[in-house]
């Protein structure tokens, strides 16, 4: 039955916005598994109750192979910041005799670097979800090869090492966080945990092929130049990519990229005199050498405001609202751990592998394989996991909003892998037990290290949708400070402890971990944003 004049006078604002209301809140609806199932709209004549017009509008309109070459790009580019720092960890005890330094001073190269690669990512995040991941992109991979040439070219001296790796360590510390974003930006919720998986398989290979390539130039001799030269080179290629064929992913800026939001051609309906307006759905057209500089909204209305918010201006007080927002702090915090001890391991498995084991430099490569390994299959047992336990909820609560923090159920399994792993890894050590069982401790500690922080994503990309990337640079954060105090103290520790109750000992703190993620499980619904 049609509305009387009369009827549609007195609501006809109310029925605007519930129209509106109605729009948005059903963007999710007609996603599928593949991309181009989303593609598909309802019969618009058959989405007509009580008189209101319902919109179904896809998550994103990239085309399967589309998303494919996305995710490969950002993929190797996020395997190149891990790659910087990997790549030297096992010619440390070249670089100390070359530079001539105490293995103190040359283990503090690998701290400073881990700091900055904290610190980084909280200046690229500021920025990345307001005026566009590209420009950003640029930016820092070109930053990186400039560095990593200056590094492979200049003379033996200290002073000249630190101060580019602080550079370094500033322009690859982008690649997970603006990573992250971008998969945020191309995949819906319910397969945001997979997505996130894919992604990470880059960052982890880092510490998988690294040493590999290290043990391989450095065999012949004294060749450690080669080792910046090479990720020289491959940033050079990560760049030509991203500029050739990367486009603009941030949804404030080009919503699910439906061209029709870009040129304005607006399918007008009207129900009750009342207009609504939505974009004609199409596949973007693949284009290169796009979308370069800052980018502006391609859309300027309310439906595109509201479809797809812009967060605030960036200021000081962006990461400080977030630091006010106990969910955001717990989840990192909890994760931070859990790379610290992985980095403890990371940095003294070298060094014990060629003083205990007298291992040549390709053996101590390949024996970071066995982790490397490992942490790719707990990011993706991980992602798939989490995945199929959100869907499963949903299936036997139905109408019922998911509660994002039941994804952090799978933080206690994790933190009890990861806990065995390094108090076996300290010991087996201490012991001298045999290289295959140091290797599958090591490996249990990096499974569990990605098994939760995988979730720990995953949960942030959920929780802060408009800001992503700040909340996975702020995480980056916490991870990354960890990181370089483990790595600046662990050969002390492990000298004045004993190398079997050092590691028992951050073991043990793993203990926090299980705290806080029980703390997030049980309160994390009752916090709100500021």
């Amino acid at each position: 039955m049609v509305p009387t004049n009369s009827s549609h006078a007195q609501n006809s604002s109310s029925s605007s916005e519930t129209n509106l209301a109605r729009f948005v809140s059903l963007q999710d609806v007609s996603i599928s598994s593949k991309p181009d199932e989303i593609l598909n709209f309802e019969d618009e004549d058959k989405q007509e109750s009580n008189q209101e017009v319902t919109a179904v509008i896809p998550y994103t309109l990239f085309s399967t192979g589309q998303i494919y070459v996305i995710m490969f790009i950002i993929t190797f580019i996020g395997f190149l910041g891990p790659l910087s720092g990997n790549i030297y960890i096992p010619a440390l005890p070249t670089l100390q005799k070359d530079f001539n330094v105490s293995s103190t001073v040359i283990n503090a190269t690998v701290s400073v670097f881990m700091a900055v690669f904290a610190v980084g990512p909280l200046f690229w995040g500021l920025f990345a979800d307001v005026g566009g991941r590209k420009v950003l992109y640029i930016c820092s991979i070109l930053l990186m090869v400039i560095v990593n040439i200056l590094l492979a070219s200049i003379p033996a001296h200290i002073s000249s090492l630190f101060v580019l790796r602080i550079v370094q360590a500033f322009g690859s510390s982008s690649v997970i966080t603006l990573g992250a974003g971008t998969v945020t930006d191309i995949t819906p919720p319910k397969q945001r945990g997979r997505a996130i998986g894919y992604f990470m398989i880059g960052p982890n290979m880092g510490p998988v092929l690294a040493p590999i390539i290290a043990g391989l130039i450095l065999m012949k001799g004294n060749y450690w130049r080669w080792l910046f030269g090479l990720t020289g080179i491959m940033g050079g290629v990560g760049l030509l990519l991203i500029v050739a064929f990367l486009p603009e992913t941030l949804r404030c800026i080009v919503g699910n990229a439906d061209p029709g939001w870009d040129e304005r051609r607006l399918k007008l309906r009207r129900d009750d005199d009342i207009e609504f307006s939505r974009p004609i759905r199409k596949t973007p057209r693949w284009t290169f050498f796009t979308d370069l500089g800052i980018q502006k909204p391609r859309n300027t209305t309310t439906e595109f405001k509201e479809l797809y918010p812009k967060p605030p201006r960036p200021n000081v007080h962006f990461y400080w609202d977030m630091l006010k927002f106990p969910p955001v702090v717990i989840a990192s915090v909890s994760t931070a751990l859990l790379f610290s001890n992985y980095y403890a391991l990371s940095v003294s498995l070298s060094h014990f592998l060629e003083r205990d084991y007298k291992l040549s430099m390709l053996k101590i490569g390949l024996s970071y394989v066995c982790p490397g390994v490992c942490m790719i299959f707990g990011s993706q047992l991980g992602g798939h996991l989490s995945d199929h336990l959100r869907a499963r909820w949903i299936k036997t609560h139905e109408g019922q909003s998911f509660p994002l923090e039941s994804r952090l159920v799978l933080h206690i399994c994790g933190i009890l892998i990861n806990t065995a792993g390094c108090i076996g890894y300290g010991w087996a050590i201490q012991k001298h037990f045999h290289l295959a069982i140091v290797l599958l401790f090591s490996g249990l500690m990096a499974f569990g290290l990605t098994w939760c922080s995988n979730t720990t994503m995953t949960y942030l990309s959920e929780l802060m949708t408009t800001k992503t990337a700040g909340a996975i640079a702020l995480s980056s954060f916490f991870r990354n400070v960890g990181a370089a105090i483990s790595s600046s103290i662990i050969l002390i520790l492990c000298k004045h402890m004993g190398i079997g109750w050092c590691f028992t000992g951050l073991g043990l703190c793993n203990i926090i971990s299980l705290v806080l993620i029980g703390t997030l499980l049980k309160y994390g619904n009752k916090w709100k944003m500021p």
